[in-house]
């Protein structure tokens, strides 16, 4: 019976092994030998282990050359291991066993293997580790086993008789790493240097990095990357390089945050396929060229904060024939030209004293038509200070015209805030919409006390350096630092370097006890004047009391008397201090 139940057990763990190998590798079945990995798709960053194995037992060589190819600008090495089915065979040889891992070539891993008799194998030949670059591309990469060599007992060769199957691994990109960032100059946030794929078309990029937002991209970092159809602009940005979207061909609408301030010359022209363009509120100029050969624009509004259009900002935009523009705004030479053959129709408010001159000068071709201007009015609902809530301060801002006239919210006008949840100043924007043109600028401000803080001690005080306490507000995660001014060097001994004498200056420091700088360093020490008994003479009761203390008589100096003793700054009070003074008290040593 027990021996019954031992067979049934052995028959189920080895059902239970083949069918994991299975599992490992479903079609190695009909190889000799195989590569399997734990994950058919790896992200970038991220590590996979593959497993070299033998599907069922393999005794027909005994001399093979395995090689296992890889991509090493996709893969990096990471670790070896033999495998049980490795171990085994190789301690079946009984002799002339030869065995190597690595080969110096960079994306091959080579093993040889040469005996006396043919090699046994089965199970796990080896076990590699692989981490995937981060600069690795999406798509597959491919682990390509090969037995270049192998030969049986009797010196035949049987390569091509040894079936060797490969694996594939799909490469998942991590977006975060298709950019190379910078640091900016004040730390604050972090420049976009350059865009190292090719295969994203409808491209995010991010608010964040390194939990410090992205505030700029730089000069031509997405040029000629026709692949992109649409692009989501950081929540946080601020500036576009110049040149910095050029001849994207395929991007077909563009919605710029209200954070961006600043655009470079060129950065949109020549995205022929561009359709739609939802332009900043935070603009005050549109650069040269900025939207130049962009033959699907149709329409474009340009915000009521832009005061200047540059030159020849939307040449060659045949398809363009409506203009939103304002009363205050300057065009440059070219701005418009070669727009639609029909011209352009510009919608602005009455008062525009430049627009007019200009297509009778240089846009004959194109027209004026009114709408209403909503500053004519008041405004009002806007406060000059909110407190901090932690979620959006949006102000309920209503417009009153001077005429009598109701503008809506929403249908003549909209409220643009930008960054309205965070302590400090917030801009915000009321443009007029639809039939209206022209808008009001506010700012306010969200304040938080920082009443509720959580501290954390950097850097403690000490004697020689100030103390830094990181405060964070758990009301509006504001985080500051507190700095707490070096403590004073407690009072200490003095050390001499130098012992003055009755005859010279001499040097001396102190040493802090608690931190142990030096202080007070080379500090003049005055002569000594070896006025011993303390009573303003130099005479041969001084000496006396220098000898009595010299024997070890039981008398009482002052700390300042045994200071004077020492009239020759040797550091000891003996006879000679004495002699010294007894030659001063009879004149022969002039103080």
């Amino acid at each position: 019976m027990k021996k019954s139940l031992k067979r049934i057990l052995s028959m189920m763990l080895s059902a239970i092994l083949v069918l994991g190998m299975l599992m490992t590798a479903p079609y190695a079945a009909s190889a000799d030998m195989a590569v399997s990995v734990d994950s058919t798709s790896c992200i970038q960053g991220e590590s996979f282990v593959a497993t070299i194995y033998f599907p069922s037992t393999f005794e027909d060589a005994a001399a093979m050359d395995i090689k296992l190819r890889y991509d090493p600008t996709v893969l990096e090495l990471v670790s070896f291991e033999k495998g049980a089915g490795l171990k085994s065979a190789l301690d079946a040889q009984l002799n002339g066993k030869v065995y190597s891992e690595f080969s110096e070539q960079a994306g091959v891993i080579s093993w040889s293997l040469a005996g006396s008799n043919n090699y046994v194998f089965r199970g796990v030949f080896a076990v590699v580790t692989f981490n995937v670059r981060k600069t690795a591309k999406n798509g597959p990469t491919l682990l390509d086993l090969d037995i270049t060599d192998a030969a049986n007992s009797g010196y035949v060769d049987i390569t091509s008789e040894v079936v060797a199957q490969d694996a594939s691994v799909e490469i998942i990109r991590e977006t975060i790493n298709d950019f190379v960032f910078e640091l900016n100059d004040d730390e604050t946030g972090y420049i976009i240097k350059a865009y190292q794929c090719a295969t994203v078309e409808e491209l995010v990029i991010p608010s964040e990095y390194n939990n410090l937002p992205v505030v700029a991209i730089a000069d031509g970092v997405f040029r000629n990357h026709g692949e992109l159809t649409s692009v989501v602009l950081s929540e946080h940005l601020e500036t576009i390089g110049e040149n910095a979207f050029q001849s994207c061909v395929n991007l077909k609408a563009l919605v710029m945050p209200d954070t961006v301030t600043a655009v470079g010359a060129n950065a949109f022209a020549l995205c022929t396929a561009l359709e739609s363009v939802r332009l900043s509120y935070g603009l005050e100029a549109i650069a040269e060229n900025l939207f130049a050969s962009c033959y699907s624009l149709k329409s474009v509004e340009i915000p009521f904060t832009v005061k200047t259009v540059g030159d020849n900002a939307f040449l060659n935009c045949i398809s363009l024939s409506e203009v939103k523009i304002s009363k205050n705004t300057t065009v440059g030479e070219g701005a418009f030209s070669k727009c639609a053959a029909t011209g352009i129709e510009f919608f602005t408010v009455e008062g525009n004293t430049y627009l007019p001159g200009l297509i009778e000068e240089t846009y004959t071709k194109s027209k004026i038509t009114l709408i209403e201007d909503i500053t004519l009015g008041t405004i009002k609902g806007i406060e000059a200070k909110y407190d901090y809530t932690g979620a959006p301060i949006e102000p309920a801002v209503e417009i009153t015209l001077d005429n009598g006239e109701t503008v809506v919210a929403g249908t003549d006008y909209e409220v643009i805030i930008v960054n309205n949840v965070q302590p400090g100043k917030v801009k915000l924007y009321v443009p007029g919409i639809g039939a209206y043109g022209e808008g009001y600028t506010a700012e306010f401000e969200i304040h938080c006390a920082h009443t509720n803080l959580r501290k954390a001690v950097i850097q403690k005080a000490t004697c020689s350096q100030e103390g830094i306490i990181r405060c964070r507000c758990t009301d509006c995660g504001y985080t500051f630092e507190q700095r707490n001014p070096a403590l004073d060097h407690p009072s200490g001994e003095w050390i001499y370097d130098v012992r003055p004498a009755y005859n010279k200056t001499g040097l001396k420091h102190k040493v802090c006890s608690v931190c142990g700088d030096v202080y007070e360093k080379d500090t003049v020490a005055d002569k000594v004047y070896p006025d011993v008994i303390i009573d303003s003479k130099v005479n041969s009761i001084d000496a006396l009391a220098i000898l009595q203390y010299a024997v070890g008589t039981e008398i009482y100096i002052s700390p300042e008397g045994l200071y004077n003793a020492d009239a020759n700054g040797d550091g000891k009070i003996n006879s000679i201090d004495a002699l010294i003074v007894l030659n001063i008290s009879v004149g022969y040593i002039v103080l």
